[in-house]
């Protein structure tokens, strides 16, 4: 290491110290009580944290945690994938507690850490490392942990049981402490970016997780193996290693999957990220804490760290082709369009409610406000409202408000009747009669428009919320949530139909194809 991480990495394990010891442990305990207190803890996975890892425990276990521990428990030579979300403690969770207990139950004769490299395998392997040498209430149970002259960085021996930490690609063959073969072997966070943008290398990588480490345990009595991460990309390392690489490919037989969504139906545990969608640890967070962290990340980033989904940037629309400008007084456009995309909130992809604003000027389609999110329809309607007041106090003087003419047959409009009652006026919508083609095929036939510069979007809203969902919908196209391209193409139509109707030289009879309801 060099001064600057050797400075670091000593701090680190200070404050490690620190934290880990000094727990308060029984004073004047029988050997009978202490007996009883420990197989208590043994049969019970919650309390043997609680008790041996508070310093972990700020929260209680969510549901995932619960029925992993007792998988894993109950099957010495299991195969489980723990696919879960970003911040959901499966480091933790199957880097230290779960060898520590099965160390305590004697059902542990070797571990092996493997990640993408070797210093984060080391990473990792310091927090096991450091529960053998600082946890005063594990050790007063258990005994001497620590074993001098064998206590190094990637691999040390602790009460005669290995522990080792391997870089993806590294050869990890005769590994054992003495005739101990490792039996417990935790596969965290194998991809990374660099690697799943190259095939051979994720090919590579399979075949090295199991060729190589799967043939550490004994060939006859095996042991544990768990991958824990999250589905960085639809063809990474884990998505082979679990088998679905395909929507419609089933999961390897002999795999115990445990995928978690950080929105989910509680009944079901499948992903809901609509408004219905509750943390599926919601022992430690809220919803509300789950949204803020999203809406910081980015669109495509919380969709791959929260829900497995990774979504190819620029598949159809490029950032390049986006141009940010400054919009003239709104009073300079002949009329500026709304128009709103809905969603049932049912729909399996647990669709974003989407409104965009779109104004003409010469040549130029601009984007003047957004409204891009996952909503209640209460929610949406208010947001209509404001879009509309707002865009009069910057100076529009025409506004023309649409909605699908399919929704506003339901309770849509009455939302909007509603709302009328406490703003004082009714916003006039429109019904967009159109018999529209295939959704995927309109939003693609706008790339032309991008691509030669005329659609333009206001720069103010550039860091918004809303906006960065409508960018990031566009780039990510045709892979993820659609809802705001649509909507932009609803309004954009819309421009060119009244744009068309206000030349002298349409033809005379030329009809209109929206309705006013």
């Amino acid at each position: 290491m060099a001064t600057k991480d050797e400075k670091f990495w000593k701090e680190y394990q200070e404050e490690k110290k620190r934290i880990i010891s000094g727990r308060s442990i029984p004073v004047n305990e029988s050997a009978d009580a202490k007996r009883i207190r420990i197989k208590g803890l043994l049969e019970d996975f919650s309390k043997f944290c609680n008790y041996y890892f508070p310093h972990y425990m700020s929260s209680p276990f969510g549901w995932f945690h619960k029925k992993a521990a007792k998988e894993i428990l109950a099957d010495p030579k299991i195969f489980i994938a723990l696919e879960w979300p970003r911040g959901h403690a499966k480091s933790i969770f199957s880097d230290v507690m779960m060898p520590l207990i099965l160390k305590a139950k004697k059902e542990l004769s070797g571990m092996i850490v493997a990640s993408n490299n070797e210093n984060k395998a080391i990473m990792l392997l310091a927090d096991i490392k450091a529960e053998l040498e600082f946890n005063d209430r594990y050790i007063n149970d258990f005994g001497k942990q620590k074993t001098f002259g064998s206590w190094g960085d990637s691999s040390f021996s602790a009460d005669g049981i290995g522990f080792w930490a391997f870089g993806r690609g590294q050869s990890p063959r005769g590994t054992r402490e003495g005739e101990k073969r490792p039996d417990y072997i935790v596969i965290d966070d194998i991809d990374d970016k660099p690697l799943v943008k190259n095939e051979q290398l994720v090919k590579e990588a399979v075949d090295w997780v199991l060729e190589d480490l799967m043939g550490c345990f004994d060939p006859k009595n095996g042991g544990r193996f768990i991958i824990a991460g999250n589905r960085i990309h639809k063809k990474s390392s884990l998505a082979y290693l679990v088998g679905d690489v395909e929507d419609d490919d089933p999961v390897k037989e002999y795999i115990c999957h445990i995928k978690v969504f950080a929105l989910e139906n509680p009944k079901t545990h499948k992903m809901d990220q609509s408004v219905d969608g509750v943390p599926a640890w919601k022992e430690r967070l809220t919803r509300a804490e789950l949204v803020d962290r999203m809406t910081k990340m980015g669109y495509r980033a919380s969709q791959r760290e929260y829900f497995h989904i990774h979504l190819q940037e620029g598949d159809k629309f490029k950032a390049e082709w986006f141009i940010w400008d400054n919009m003239p007084n709104l009073s300079a456009y002949k009329q500026i369009i709304t128009y709103c995309d809905p969603s049932y909130k049912d729909t399996a992809k647990n669709d974003f409610k989407a409104i965009v604003a779109v104004g003409r000027m010469g040549r130029f389609y601009d984007v003047l406000a957004v409204f891009v999110d996952q909503c209640t329809l209460t929610a949406m309607v208010q947001a209509h409202y404001d879009m509309n007041e707002e865009l009069k106090a910057a100076g529009a003087l025409l506004i023309y408000n649409y909605l699908e003419t399919n929704f506003i047959q339901d309770m849509h409009l009455k939302e909007y009747v509603t709302e009328s009652e406490s703003r004082g006026y009714m916003l006039p919508i429109m019904g967009d009669n159109r018999k529209k083609p295939d959704k995927k095929g309109r939003i693609e036939n706008c790339t032309p428009l991008f691509e030669r510069g005329v659609v333009r979007f206001w720069n103010k809203l550039r860091k918004s919320r809303h906006m960065q969902n409508l960018t990031d919908q566009f780039l990510s196209f045709p892979g993820g949530h659609d809802d705001g391209p649509d909507a932009f193409e609803g309004a954009k139509e819309i421009a060119d139909e009244l744009n068309r109707e206000t030349k002298p030289e349409a033809p005379e009879g030329a009809r209109r194809r929206t309705q006013r309801l």
